[in-house]
């Protein structure tokens, strides 16, 4: 019996696919165009209008494609965020935002992230 619950959990989970972000997209949404828009452009295609002109050499993160969003766990994202690109091995030039949104913030920024991809 216990065999038939986990098979069933674990097809529904197949099913279903990864669980949403533990945050508010909509809330995100408000963070992403105050913060993120700049770098990585109004649809979060790395096409922002500040990179170019800062850093010409550099190109953010596209996060609509889906080969991209699948690459990095939540956990991923959540550090890139807090601690910026250089501290884990990705853009020197992503700044680390820790400091300036509370995690709840992040957890937001980070729901609405994962809505970008197609």
């Amino acid at each position: 019996m216990r065999a038939i619950i986990l098979t069933l959990v674990l097809t529904l989970a197949v099913a279903v696919g990864p669980a949403a972000a533990a945050g508010d997209a909509a809330a995100g949404a408000k963070i992403f165009a105050e913060r993120c828009v700049r770098c990585h452009g109004k649809d979060g295609q790395g096409n922002g209008p500040d990179l170019a002109k800062l850093h010409p050499n550099s190109s953010p993160v596209n996060w609509t494609r889906s080969v991209v969003m699948k690459k990095w766990s939540d956990q991923e994202i959540v550090d890139i965020i807090t601690k910026g690109g250089k501290a884990v091995g990705s853009s020197p030039v992503m700044p680390p935002w820790g400091g300036k949104l509370s995690d709840a913030q992040i957890q937001d920024l980070l729901a609405f992230i994962r809505t970008l991809a197609k």
